[in-house]
């Protein structure tokens, strides 16, 4: 499973960092980093796995995937950016990983903007119906 492997490598790379910060503190960073880009991959195939899944049920109701893939990017933009946040304190910048969480909330505002669209797109739609009636 999955989750068996994450924990795994979280572990080991919080023991190796525990030990390695006494002798040589400048690695923890980069073990933290590295830790960080094998969970990543680990979590892309099962990422992969649901996004085909998701695909399939929109196919058979006829949605548009367009709101599926809007959710995914949204998905990457809030775990890439949490994740460089969480770099950014590691290494002691406080003040730099706010500005990423900042950055990674206009970029999903920005993402969501179509689907905002559609939906006040929507809302006008219904609503000249029911006026006309």
């Amino acid at each position: 499973m999955t989750v068996f492997k994450v924990i795994g490598i979280a572990l080991t790379a919080v023991a190796a960092a525990l030990v390695l910060r006494a002798y040589r503190p400048e690695l923890g960073l980069q073990i933290a980093v590295a830790a960080g880009v094998l969970i990543l991959v680990l979590t892309l195939d099962e990422l992969a796995a649901m996004s085909g899944f998701l695909r399939e049920v929109l196919g058979r109701y006829q949605i548009d995937t367009a709101y599926l893939t809007v959710m995914l990017k949204v998905i990457g933009v809030a775990y890439l950016a949490q994740f460089a946040s969480d770099l950014c304190r590691d290494a002691g910048e406080g003040a730099v990983a706010g500005k990423v969480e900042l950055a990674g909330r206009v970029l999903i505002l920005a993402l969501c903007l179509p689907v905002l669209a559609a939906l006040l797109e929507l809302i006008g739609s219904i609503l000249s119906t029911y006026a006309a009636i």
